[in-house]
């Protein structure tokens, strides 16, 4: 068969791309365990290699050529690819020669009445040679990506916080396969602090002096993303009382899923940056924030923050039960109850009035609240967060 022939079996097969990739994700998942458990964004990116390797075998196959320097630099770069993420080698050679049998098939499907001896020949030499020369550049590659691991494990540890932050890789699978060769062990949620300030950039090295100081026990992941230092943490952390004396603030998101870091980490940076004065460590209270002028902003403040400078997009009735969670609890009501009547009358003797109260009873009610939430009502701050909170469950059906 000329190259005519060829020419019109290939365009048979290729007529339908997306038959062709899931013809041989099928494949991979039925054949390798490792396939089987791929995430979305993995197996979307391991279809859209399987289309361009068969669009290339049959190129080769029609012109009677091999793979060229391009060619073998893109495999290489897949190898580093599969190295960094984790992907056993033996595996990823074995999907190569799966995914050839199923290119080997497709031809056969769409020009069987045309083949003669020669064309399989030449599509066995097709698949033989390519195979032995992408396995050598897959295999250079993925020692490479071994290799870096090895000597600069501080780089690579940071590209996958990078990642955690973006949303990529975050499936089961693939962070497995990632933290694995890296001796990590990744809890499915963790902690999220961010240090920021406004009109200035953390750097790396101001991250690194912020841990310098503090107990770092347990899993700690840190990173500067978008001019603030980021840092993961399973356990409690205090990131160093003098962030404030170096004009930094910070936020801290407690126990935050793996798919929620990014979204997370949007409102946290947006409340280091544009967050007023009045939000960094309220004192005189005896909540948690309250009684401590370092403390960090946390989800409610974040989330008022953002709310007040229009981005991110927030829920109104998720900062509510973010500042009020507390209080919502049933055997809580009377505190709520409370809260309500003081922002609405503005004192405890009017707030206790219209309530039936007397004003001793009142202010007990008053000083649970800050007790219970962390906040003091007599901080501007804390007081704007908590009618904001109030105001949005009286617009509740």
């Amino acid at each position: 068969m000329g190259s005519v022939q060829r020419r019109a079996v290939q365009a048979r097969v290729l007529a339908d791309g997306g038959r062709i990739a899931r013809r041989i994700a099928d494949a991979l998942r039925r054949e390798i365990p490792a396939y089987a458990s791929l995430g979305e964004g993995q197996r979307r990116e391991t279809e859209a290699i399987s289309l361009w390797g068969v669009q290339r075998l049959l190129e080769l196959w029609v012109e009677d050529g091999r793979l060229g320097d391009a060619d073998l630099r893109q495999f290489h770069g897949i190898g580093v690819a599969r190295g960094t993420d984790g992907r056993p080698l033996s595996a990823v050679l074995r999907a190569y020669r799966v995914a050839a049998v199923e290119a080997s098939g497709l031809v056969r499907d769409s020009g069987v009445a045309e083949l003669d001896v020669e064309d399989v020949l030449a599509m066995n030499v097709v698949l033989l040679e390519s195979l032995d020369a992408l396995s050598e550049a897959l295999s250079a590659g993925y020692a490479a990506a071994t290799e870096r691991l090895a000597t600069d494990r501080d780089e690579v540890v940071r590209a996958l916080t990078q990642d955690l932050l973006a949303g990529r890789q975050t499936s089961a699978a693939a962070l497995a396969d990632r933290t694995r060769l890296l001796d990590l062990t990744l809890p499915a949620r963790l902690t999220m602090t961010v240090v920021g300030a406004p009109g200035s950039d953390v750097t790396a090295g101001d991250v690194a002096q912020l841990l310098a100081s503090a107990d770092t026990d347990g899993l700690v992941l840190s990173t500067t993303r978008q001019g603030v230092g980021v840092v993961l943490h399973e356990r409690p952390l205090d990131v160093g009382v003098d962030v404030r004396s170096r004009g930094r603030r910070t936020c801290r998101f407690d126990d935050v899923a793996l798919p929620d870091l990014p979204a997370t980490f949007r409102l946290a940076e947006v409340a280091v940056r544009h967050a007023p004065p009045a939000a960094e460590g309220v004192g005189g209270g005896a909540g948690p924030r309250a009684a401590d002028k370092h403390a960090a902003m946390v989800e409610a403040d974040a989330l008022l923050v953002a709310l007040l400078h229009g981005q991110p997009p927030v829920d109104p009735r998720t900062l509510a039960e973010a500042a009020l969670r507390p209080l919502l609890e049933p055997d809580q009501a009377h505190l709520l109850a409370g809260l309500r009547a003081f922002l609405e009358h503005g004192s405890a003797v009017a707030a206790a009035e219209a309530l039936g109260l007397h004003p001793q009873s009142m202010r007990y009610r008053l000083r649970r609240v800050r007790e219970t939430t962390g906040r003091d009502l007599g901080s501007a701050w804390d007081r704007l967060l908590l009618a904001t909170a109030v105001a949005v469950l009286s617009l509740q059906p």
